[in-house]
């Protein structure tokens, strides 16, 4: 008798065990969403409001970073037939493009500009355009030495 009691006390266990199992795996493969990657930095501005320190000197205030729309680049590009932009940064608002580039201004040498892509509605930070593809192939390698440069790309445009 005590067999047939330690005998079933068992089975019921193991039929419990399976069953929760089961049910884990089955919640684990609903719960998967595919990602989907925008280059803010979450870790560092995960923010919508940024916040200056204020400095003991009355500085003049630094115009902001004006944000031109796709057209008016590729209208300022028509003296040549292509133009090569590193863009180093896509934004999902201008405040955190504004803030990249008052962060990262001054790590490199060249004038980063804010944009308003018309098919997506985001902020993207470009260099100034290049003459040849050599020359922009140049800067982007250096300043893929720097962090917060180190998903910097080239685009043509014609």
């Amino acid at each position: 008798m005590r067999q047939l009691n330690y005998s079933l006390i068992f089975l019921i266990a193991l039929f419990y065990a399976c069953a929760s199992s089961e049910e884990t795996t089955t919640q684990e493969s609903q719960k998967k969403e595919p990602e989907i990657y925008v280059f803010d930095d979450v870790n560092k501005h995960d923010t919508t409001k940024v916040e200056i320190p204020k400095q003991a000197e009355a500085k003049p205030e630094e115009p902001k970073p004006e944000v031109k729309s796709a057209p008016e680049i590729k209208e300022s590009l028509t003296n040549s037939t292509k133009k090569f932009i590193i863009q180093v940064g896509v934004f999902t608002t201008q405040e955190r493009a504004q803030a990249f580039v008052k962060e990262n201004q001054s790590k490199i040498a060249y004038i980063m500009k804010i944009t308003l892509r018309d098919t997506d509605k985001r902020f993207v930070v470009r260099l100034q355009p290049f003459e040849s593809k050599e020359d922009a192939e140049k800067v982007r390698n250096n300043i893929w030495q720097i962090p917060s440069f180190k998903d910097a790309f080239i685009i043509t445009l014609e």
